[in-house]
């Protein structure tokens, strides 16, 4: 049975940034929700978060973001800087002037804690160590399901908010793993105040040199700490070995002190104060593009991750989560017969399909551009992103990506189904 009327319960699996922020919209729109995270109350992913103004503009429709806003550090460009300390490049990732917003920089967990509180205030229910293990029964009206501790719970629409490693995915579209990008991202944390910064050099900058590109991202409010990094072809390891690599911090330092003396000072200066206990990495994955991100009985639906996970070259992995959940939590509380829940979502999917792809290309653009030097040499003509294509932002190229408001859209797809039903 198609749903053609708001649902009256939304169940949200994973309590992650998409997780919470679904939370919050429906709440606005009068839906109550619960949500099951795997992890302990306690857990902390840690690392920041780039958010730009297409997020922020999601976060602020929930009232998050002014509750946010003072604990980020707010910035508009990376630049990009060769090996001789020149700008070559720039990259909005956000302007209040262009886009309405200043993009910022936040601690992963100081966001989640802050909406986490709000899911406190609202008395939305939040269980932790709730990991789902089975879908026992798709529709035709609800969606039954099981977890590891034991609990069954049931509601009219599952939401799998569960990243790229995603149970509720699984449960469904069994074949869609997760692919690694042959790459993996080396970082660590420094104090500013250790590293020997020329004049007049912008942060966060992406720095281009021999051995491919290095990054320094101010983070805190104050900008005092380095988020410091460099990407690189890595092979793929099993869960076991990830983990084990995650362990050997003194192993990701020395990977991350090679070629040392074939970068710039700067980036000389920020290896010198790494310290070893801060060193993490990053695996690069991502899922092939999904036929559906919803179950045969369209009660179940993916967002973010688990639909679509996009690597974090340009940044827009957690702001495209955003997007996701946004419209969606718009168009369940329009849902009506001339709108059911099959057509509406299958507006929303074409969509946000649409979107991801653009974003992807951006992103491979992106990521090509951070190659070092031999492998760069190699790729075709319009392989790497640069000036001459879309992204530059100072002249507004970036809105396709910055301006849409996701609530709007969703509420233009509803008119659209309305008008086609008269």
């Amino acid at each position: 049975m198609a749903l053609t009327t708001p649902p009256a319960q939304v169940a949200i699996i994973g309590g992650g940034l998409a997780g919470l922020t679904l939370a919050l919209a429906l709440y606005d729109l009068n839906i109550s929700s619960t949500v099951y995270e795997a992890r302990s109350e306690d857990f902390d992913q840690g690392g920041g978060v780039m958010l730009s103004p297409n997020a922020l503009r999601v976060l602020d429709s929930v009232g998050v973001y002014k509750r946010v806003r003072d604990k980020s550090l707010q910035f508009d460009v990376l630049t990009f800087k060769d090996g001789q300390d020149q700008t070559t490049d720039e990259y909005y990732f956000g302007s209040e002037k262009l886009y309405g917003y200043h993009a910022i920089r936040i601690m992963r967990k100081e966001l989640q804690d802050e909406m986490k509180a709000m899911l406190r205030e609202r008395h939305i229910p939040i269980h932790y160590d709730s990991k789902l293990t089975s879908i026992t029964s798709d529709g035709p009206d609800r969606v039954e399901f099981a977890f590891a501790n034991g609990q069954v719970a049931s509601a009219p629409l599952v939401i799998g908010a569960d990243g790229i490693h995603s149970t509720v995915r699984g449960t469904f579209l069994p074949e869609a793993k997760p692919i690694y990008a042959g790459f993996m991202g080396i970082n660590s944390v420094v104090q500013r105040s250790r590293l020997r910064i020329p004049d007049g050099y912008k942060l966060p900058a992406t720095v281009m040199a021999k051995p491919g590109a290095f990054l320094l991202v101010p983070q805190k409010p104050d900008g005092s700490e380095l988020f410091i990094g460099s990407q690189r072809r890595f092979p793929e390891l099993d869960s076991a070995g990830w983990e084990a690599l995650r362990k050997d911090k003194q192993k990701l330092y020395d990977m991350l002190q090679e070629n040392k003396t074939d970068w710039p000072d700067v980036v000389q200066s920020a290896l010198e104060a790494t310290p070893v206990d801060r060193m993490g990495f990053w695996a690069f994955y991502g899922i092939p593009p999904l036929a559906s991100w919803l179950s045969e009985s369209k009660r179940i639906i993916l967002v973010g991750d688990a639909a679509h996970a996009i690597p974090p070259t340009a940044g827009q992995g957690a702001n495209q989560a955003f997007e996701d959940v946004r419209a969606l939590a718009t168009l369940l509380s329009k849902l009506s017969p001339d709108a059911p829940l099959d057509k509406a979502a299958a507006q929303w999917q074409a969509y946000r399909q649409d979107r991801i792809k653009k974003v992807l290309d951006l992103t491979q653009q992106m990521n090509a551009k951070r190659l070092p030097e031999s492998e760069r040499a190699k790729l075709p003509p319009g392989a790497i992103w640069s000036d001459q294509s879309l992204t530059r932002g100072d002249g507004g190229e970036l809105r396709w990506l910055y301006d849409p408001d996701l609530a709007q859209e969703a509420e233009k797809w509803v008119q659209e189904l309305q008008q086609a039903a008269h």
